[in-house]
C-alpha cells in the first residue's frame, strides 16, 4: 500500500474517532495540517489509552489533555448541566472549576450548591472548604470544614484531616496542626501530605522530626513509578534540598 494512502486512512481514522468522541476540535487542525505528527499524537494520546487501559497512558493522556485543552473538563460539565440542570451536574461543574485551578469560580458554584435542600452533604462541604482555603480563605474554610462529622472511610476521613491540619497550619494555629498530621500521616497515600508535615515540622523548627517526614518522602520516590516520580517532581525536589540544609 503506498505510504500517502496509508497516511490519509490514519488520518480518516482519527477525525472519525474525534468527531464519534466529542474530543477537542483543535485536534482535527493538527491531524489535517501535520498529518503525520498530528495524527501520531492523536492515536497515541486519545485513541491508545482506551484501547490499553493502562493508568501510566492513562496519565500522559490527562496530563497532554490539560496543555492541549485546559478547559475541557469545565466545557464538558457546563454542556451536561445545559443538558440536565441536576444536582449532580452542578457539583460536577464546581468540581471541574477547582480541578482545573480556578477556585473563585468553585468556591461560587459550592456556596450556591449547599443553599440548595440537599446540596450540604458532608463530601460537597469539604470540596466547599478545600476551595476556600485555596483561594487563601483559610478562617472561612475552618468554619465550614470543622463541624463536619468524621467518615467511616479511613482514606476519606484521612484526606479530610490533612485539610483541617493544613488549615489549621496556615493560620499559624501550629500545636493543633502538629497534633492531626501525626495522627494520620501514616494512614493517608500520597506524598503531598507528608510534604506539608515536614514544611509545618521546619516552621516549627522541629529538624529532627522534620528530616524524618524528609527521609521517608525521598525514600517513598525510589518506590514510585516514573509517571508518579513526574507527577510530585517539585515536591521531591524540595525535599532533597532541605535534606541537604539540615
Amino acid at each position: 500500500m503506498p505510504y500517502f494512502i496509508l497516511t490519509i486512512l490514519v488520518q480518516i481514522l482519527c477525525v472519525v474517532h474525534l468527531m464519534k468522541s466529542g474530543r477537542n476540535k483543535l485536534w482535527l487542525t493538527a491531524i489535517v495540517f501535520l498529518p503525520i505528527a498530528g495524527s501520531a499524537a492523536y492515536f497515541l494520546l486519545e485513541i491508545l489509552p482506551d484501547l490499553t487501559g493502562n493508568r501510566h497512558m492513562r496519565y500522559a493522556k490527562k496530563k497532554a489533555v490539560r496543555k492541549i485543552d485546559p478547559e475541557r473538563g469545565i466545557r464538558l460539565a457546563k454542556e451536561q448541566l445545559e443538558l440536565t440542570h441536576s444536582l449532580t451536574n452542578r457539583v460536577r461543574l464546581a468540581d471541574a472549576y477547582a480541578e482545573s485551578g480556578q477556585h473563585a469560580e468553585a468556591v461560587q458554584q459550592y456556596a450556591e450548591i449547599i443553599a440548595e435542600p440537599h446540596g450540604n452533604d458532608a463530601r460537597t462541604l469539604v470540596k466547599y472548604a478545600r476551595a476556600l482555603f485555596e483561594t487563601g480563605d483559610a478562617a472561612g474554610a475552618l468554619e465550614i470544614i470543622k463541624p463536619i462529622e468524621p467518615v467511616a472511610v479511613a482514606s476519606e476521613h484521612g484526606q479530610r484531616e490533612i485539610l483541617k491540619a493544613r488549615i489549621y497550619a496556615e493560620l499559624d494555629q501550629y500545636d493543633e496542626a502538629d497534633r492531626i498530621f501525626a495522627e494520620v500521616i501514616d494512614k493517608v497515600s500520597g506524598v503531598e501530605a507528608r510534604g506539608h508535615y515536614a514544611a509545618l515540622l521546619l516552621e516549627m523548627n522541629e529538624p529532627t522530626r522534620a528530616r524524618e517526614q524528609l527521609e521517608e518522602l525521598c525514600s517513598l520516590a525510589k518506590r514510585m513509578s516514573h509517571a508518579q516520580l513526574d507527577e510530585n517532581r517539585v515536591i521531591y525536589d524540595w525535599a532533597k534540598k532541605e535534606l541537604q540544609k539540615l
